[in-house]
Parts: structure tokens; C-alpha cells; sequence
């Protein structure tokens, strides 16, 4: 059986809708309920993928703490292995509040700000050995945005499952401050891609900061070599794919958008799912783009489907609509 090792991060996310006037006088107020679910970029991908049916397992840093014990809740109910789990009891699991306005813009916020889990893998604590018996190794960019353990440790698990012939993927996830990337997080991007079989990211918003700014697709298809293929994903215009051999395009499902959170993550587990199951290029940026659809056409980034609801989206939409 295929199993794919998740590397990264986990946190929760506390959705706080703003209070809404019922009146002109702002006398009679409506304070809707926060709702507590599990987040992370990287956490995100590994439940999309057990709920996918892929046997899959979690390589990361949480805390001893309320949060960490959410997330451990959170994984045994969703079937995600927490073997490689770590527990760092003096660490604080991050907690991001999501403050939605009246027009369904997201302000984030994370806390505790200190001594953040995330950012911490100690090397140590991974058997670099069986990472040569994963099927398949994804991580996201986002651990790497600080100088830490978590940004040394994740370069050393994908050049070891590169050197060993596992399959890798490597979601952007950049993080671009006043439109400049720091030069160091783009040194070790940069170096992970180099060990990455699939580098995924967004065009407009990631690919177009890695190269001449504006080319984002000739920054994209640089990246392709006989080993690695580029995804690039397009939100409503769908997904590209480019490998040495072949381009292929595939359209975003019609959907009516709810909310966007995650979408990246989620498709990163539809497109790994269908590699694992011998997919073609096309079919897997096809069920990327069904994963992603089907869960932006709902709120909340882990109303992902699992396999079942999946097929009946897919065959609702019709197989040639997506052609």
C-alpha cells in the first residue's frame, strides 16, 4: 500500500465572524459563533489525502498544550499516522485566529508569537532510514520561512528521499514581504526545489517572485528538468502542468466560490492521490482541480471530500465538462 509522508506544520484556526448590526441605532447586535477546526498548510494536505484513502502520515512539531492535544484529536479521527509526531512540551502549539469582516475578508492572526512548535523539527527525532520506505514525500514552504531546525531538518529529509528515489513535492507556500523575497528563504526554497519531483505554487502570486517579475510562466517552466515537473496552479482559470515531455492544461470545476482557504492545500492532495494511482499528468491536474473546487464550494478548508464524495462531484460535473 502507498503511503506518503506529510512534513510541516499544524496549527488550529478559530474563525471569528465580526458582530453584525441588526438595527441603524447599532443597539441590537448578532455576535456569531467562532468555530475551532484544524489548519496548517501542511496538515491541511495530510487529512485531504487519508480522506482521499491514502495512508498517510504527519512529520512535524506541535506543543503539550491545548492546541497540540486538538491536533492529536484531530489526526486519530481523520486516520492520519501520528508516529512521526512531535511532542515538544516546553513549545506552543500556534492557534491563528481568522477575524472575517462583513465582506468575508480574512485578517489572520497567530498566537502565542513565542516559542512557536512549527518552526522547530529536531533532527534527532527523525529516522532519516525510513523515510526510504515512504512512497512519496510533500512538504510546504511555509516551515521554511523562518531560520530554524524546521528549515535545516526539512532540506535534509527531501535530499534523502530524493537520493533514495522517493518521489517529492514541494508546495511554495512563499511568504513575500513589501514584494521582495529575503534572500536567504529564497536560497533554501531554491535548494528544496532542487530535491522536489514537483514543485507546485501559484503563478501570479508565487512563480512570479523566482525569476524576472511579471514572467511568471518562463520563471515556471525553468524549473523543469527530466526529473522534476512544475504545477502551476491558476485559481479560477485551473492548473498547468510542465514536465519535459509534455504541457497539459486542465479548467477549474464551476463551482460558486464560498471561501478560498486551503484551496492550494487541498489540491495538493488530489494531484498526489491521482500520481499514486498512475494517473497522467492531465487526469491528476483534473482531480487537483476537483479536490480544490469541491472544497471552496464549502466553508472552511477542511470540508475537503473524502474518496466517495469526490467520485459523485466528479461524475456530477460531468467527465467531458472538464475537458
Amino acid at each position: 500500500m502507498h503511503k506518503v509522508l506529510v512534513v510541516g506544520d499544524a496549527n488550529v484556526d478559530i474563525i471569528v465572524p465580526y458582530p453584525k448590526f441588526l438595527n441603524e441605532e447599532r443597539t441590537r447586535v448578532e455576535y456569531p459563533t467562532p468555530v475551532l477546526q484544524g489548519g496548517g498548510t501542511s496538515a491541511n494536505t495530510a487529512v485531504a489525502l487519508s480522506r482521499l484513502g491514502i495512508q498517510t502520515a504527519f512529520l512535524g512539531s506541535i506543543g503539550e498544550d491545548q492546541y497540540g492535544k486538538y491536533i492529536r484529536e484531530d489526526f486519530r479521527r481523520e486516520g492520519v499516522d501520528m508516529t512521526w509526531l512531535i511532542v515538544e512540551p516546553d513549545l506552543n502549539t500556534v492557534g491563528v485566529f481568522a477575524f472575517v469582516d462583513e465582506f468575508g475578508e480574512r485578517y489572520l492572526w497567530g498566537w502565542p508569537r513565542v516559542d512557536q512548535a512549527f518552526k522547530i523539527i529536531d533532527e534527532s527525532k527523525v529516522d532519516f532510514e525510513k523515510i526510504k520506505e515512504m512512497s512519496w514525500v510533500h512538504s510546504s514552504g511555509m516551515a521554511l520561512v523562518h531560520d530554524t531546525s524546521a528549515r535545516t531538518s526539512m532540506v535534509r529529509i527531501f535530499k534523502t528521499a530524493w537520493e533514495a528515489g522517493i518521489p517529492t513535492s514541494f508546495d511554495l507556500n512563499l511568504r513575500v514581504d513589501d514584494g521582495e523575497l529575503d534572500p536567504s528563504y529564497e536560497k533554501v526554497v531554491r535548494e528544496i526545489i532542487s530535491y522536489s519531483t514537483y514543485v507546485l505554487g501559484s503563478g501570479k502570486d508565487e512563480f512570479y517572485y523566482l525569476g524576472e517579475k511579471g514572467k511568471w510562466l518562463e520563471n515556471a517552466k525553468a524549473f523543469v528538468t527530466d526529473r522534476r515537473t512544475v504545477i502551476v496552479r491558476d485559481g479560477g482559470e485551473g492548473s498547468l502542468g510542465l514536465s519535459s515531455e509534455e504541457t497539459q492544461k486542465a479548467p477549474a470545476f464551476r463551482v460558486d466560490v464560498v471561501d478560498t482557504v486551503g484551496a492550494g492545500d487541498v489540491y495538493n492532495a488530489g494531484f498526489i492521490a491521482a500520481r499514486l494511482q498512475g494517473k497522467s499528468l492531465y487526469e491528476s491536474l483534473v482531480m487537483g482541480n476537483a479536490v480544490s473546487g469541491y472544497t471552496v464550494s464549502r466553508k472552511g478548508s477542511r470540508n475537503c471530500p473524502h474518496l466517495q464524495e469526490l467520485e459523485e462531484f466528479m461524475e456530477k460535473q460531468g467527465a467531458t465538462e472538464n475537458r
